[in-house]
């Protein structure tokens, strides 16, 4: 081939890859089975909102240089990751793999976990959820803390990949209680030898993150307490935050069951720490455990809204937010009459703030639509979680309504 030809199939190329960017993503049509859900709603209220992330998506796309991420705070229907995997697997299949991101170690703290990475410990280690304000360890980034005494303790983590994506990670940072009681951590590799010892974070002057590093990309580690002085007598950990150095979506859950607004605006490092994972979006799910109540009062709702709201703001100032209306279900044997309430009032909140909201409940059915999700057994049993295949439903019709908004962008964007 001549020199010639090669510069005229190299333009023509790059000037194909340059139009293609620009092109709408491709959407999977809903399953036709589920004739439930209403398309024309499934939409993102107020995408404008969404505008400077929408703009970091297309620069990502475009140049494939950066790295942005999501943070999706909820309850028992995000712990086990169900939906949240389906969301972080299509966006990240778009626009690049970052990695896992946070992980908490759950089945330490004696909870259920995602299926997609496995933690274990041999040692004992206390635990507390955000739900249970009055037990004495604090609560960060993770909505779950564990702690130990044992100066020989350690955790594992084990991620699982995906069909097409690798959840390796070569860098590793821990959300920690640092203070002159705190043991320090050693990060040993696959086969137990001691990689690096975690060094506190000194860039971003975060005082409860450390970091260490791995000579390669692995899918095991463990993290294995160290004493390194007499005033030293204990380990508490948040959560850990798995990254490969690749540009690409990071995708973080904070999923606890039974968890509230209140509950995470009450969690003494909470907020201060969500600004470690620099989030572009702040996606909150929750309200079906406040609708759970007897008590439940719209005013009271807002306002816990608007107190973690406020919070998360001032922490991540250039973030975007994205709140979700809780789908129906039942309590007891009949569908939960405050769940549409509880919807309303996350709309009309999104509506004052001028912020993005997703109505799922409304997508889906609207008022009283649980018998729909029953009807086709996407619910469990108790009426009140979903099964697998109901999940993966809601996290479609998510992808859905996200890419045509950003399709919406991209058709709209000026050059």
């Amino acid at each position: 081939m001549t020199r010639l030809k090669s510069v005229l199939l190299l333009t023509v190329l790059w000037l194909f890859i340059q139009n293609s960017i620009g092109q709408p993503l491709a959407i999977a049509k809903p399953d036709s089975r589920y004739t439930f859900v209403k398309e024309e709603v499934n939409v993102i209220s107020n995408s404008g909102h969404l505008a400077g992330l929408m703009e970091k998506l297309y620069d990502l796309k475009k140049n494939d240089k950066r790295t942005i991420n999501i943070l999706q705070i909820g309850d028992s229907h995000l712990q086990a990751d169900f939906v949240t995997s389906v969301i972080r697997t299509t966006l990240q299949k778009e626009f690049g793999n970052g990695g896992r991101g946070l992980v908490v170690p759950l089945r330490v703290a004696k909870t259920n976990e995602p299926f997609n990475y496995r933690s274990g410990s041999g040692f004992l280690w206390q635990s507390k959820r955000c739900v249970f304000p009055n037990q004495p360890l604090p609560i960060g980034i993770g909505g779950v803390t564990i702690n130990t005494a044992d100066s020989c303790a350690d955790i594992s983590i084990t991620t699982i990949n995906d069909s097409t994506l690798n959840y390796g990670f070569n860098k590793v940072k821990l959300f920690y209680e640092n203070d002159s009681t705190s043991y320090g951590f050693a990060l040993l590799d696959s086969l137990g030898n001691r990689v690096s010892m975690f060094s506190p974070d000194t860039v971003d002057n975060y005082s409860f993150i450390a970091t260490a590093t791995l000579p390669s990309q692995t899918n095991k580690m463990t993290v294995k307490v160290t004493k390194m002085g007499e005033q030293q007598s204990r380990a508490t950990i948040y959560g850990l935050l798995l990254e490969n150095g690749n540009p690409g979506i990071i995708y973080h859950t904070v999923g606890v069951n039974g968890a509230q607004y209140q509950n995470y605006s009450e969690a003494l490092h909470f907020s201060e720490q969500t600004k470690a994972l620099n989030p572009d979006l702040i996606i909150i799910s929750l309200g079906t455990n406040e609708a759970y109540g007897l008590n439940f009062k719209q005013d009271k709702f807002y306002a816990d809204i608007q107190l973690l709201f406020n919070q998360l703001k001032q922490k991540n100032p250039n973030a975007g937010f994205l709140f979700v209306t809780p789908a129906c279900s039942y309590r007891r044997k009949k569908p939960n009459p405050r769940l549409p309430l509880a919807a309303k009032t996350i709309i009309r909140f999104a509506t004052d703030n001028n912020l993005s909201c997703w109505d799922l409940q409304g997508t889906t059915g609207g008022d009283n639509s649980a018998p729909n999700w029953k009807k086709n057994h996407l619910l469990r049993p108790d009426g009140v979680h979903y099964s697998r295949a109901g999940y993966v439903l809601q996290g479609n019709l998510f992808c859905n309504a996200f890419l045509n908004a950003y399709n919406a962008y991209v058709s709209n964007r000026p050059e």
